[in-house]
């Protein structure tokens, strides 16, 4: 089976083109470069999600950490 990948952002495109550098089998690139898709077969699928470039549902993950809060100036 295959999976369809959106890539969202320059940094997680790098991070999937790493994993599948390291993981066996053949993957497709589709789509113009301002919304590429990656099409992966299960075992590719299953090394991204292991490693956190993509979620189990297929949405992308999100940076860890808080964002600071904003401060507001007095004036």
């Amino acid at each position: 089976m295959s999976h369809r990948i959106h890539i969202k952002s320059h940094e997680q495109h790098l991070a999937a083109i790493r994993i599948l550098d390291r993981v066996k089998g053949t993957w497709i690139g589709l789509g113009t470069s301002a919304d590429p898709v990656i099409v992966v077969n299960d075992q590719q699928f299953d090394a991204m999600v292991e490693a956190g470039v993509v979620a189990p549902n297929g949405k992308e993950v999100k940076a860890h950490g808080a964002k600071a809060a904003s401060k507001k100036s007095k004036s």
